[in-house]
């Protein structure tokens, strides 16, 4: 951890990320997670000064809007997570789709990002270089039917920032 020093005999700490989570998890599990981001990890009921991001399970876009304005400035991040080792089974309406067999669940904004996505050789597929040379490099977030929690949560996360920023980006 980066300590500063602003007089002889005063450290300044940096401040360490705060995540609120609604999601019903245990104390060890937010533990865990906490270990894993290196981050204060509280749960909703809890007090929390400016929280940076706040996880919470599948909900109307209502109770989205009421956490934006009760964090304002933290990302709120819809999870969908099971995990048998701390007794985590959140599955919502993404995992359910996954798990009825389809070959992937991809988020798009516009036909020219959905084309781009699906155009994409599927990461196991052989690739003609060659055909591709001209091409932008397009990197599908998809989410199939085969992918772990870990995957599923990365992807999410990962899809949920471009989104934000995207949003973000069009507003400015």
């Amino acid at each position: 951890m980066n300590v500063e020093r602003v007089e002889p005999g005063v450290e300044v700490v940096p401040r360490r990320r705060t995540i609120v989570t609604a999601l019903p998890l245990r104390a060890d599990a937010r533990h865990r997670l906490a270990e894993l981001l290196d981050a204060r990890v509280v749960d909703i009921r809890d007090s929390a000064d400016q929280p940076d991001l706040v996880l919470t399970p599948p909900c109307s876009p209502q109770l989205v809007g009421a956490l934006g304005e009760r964090f304002p400035g933290a990302r709120v991040v819809i999870v969908e997570l099971d995990d048998w080792e701390y007794g985590i089974e959140l599955s919502g309406p993404v995992k359910r789709v996954l798990r009825s067999g389809v070959a992937a669940y991809v988020l798009a904004d516009s036909l020219d990002e959905l084309a781009a996505k699906i155009a994409a050789p599927h990461p196991d597929a052989r690739t003609d270089v060659s055909s591709q040379e001209h091409a932008e490099p397009v990197v599908p977030h998809e989410l199939t039917a085969r992918a772990t929690v870990d995957d599923l949560v990365a992807a999410f996360l990962r899809e949920s920032v471009e989104y934000s920023v995207r949003h973000r980006d069009e507003r400015d």
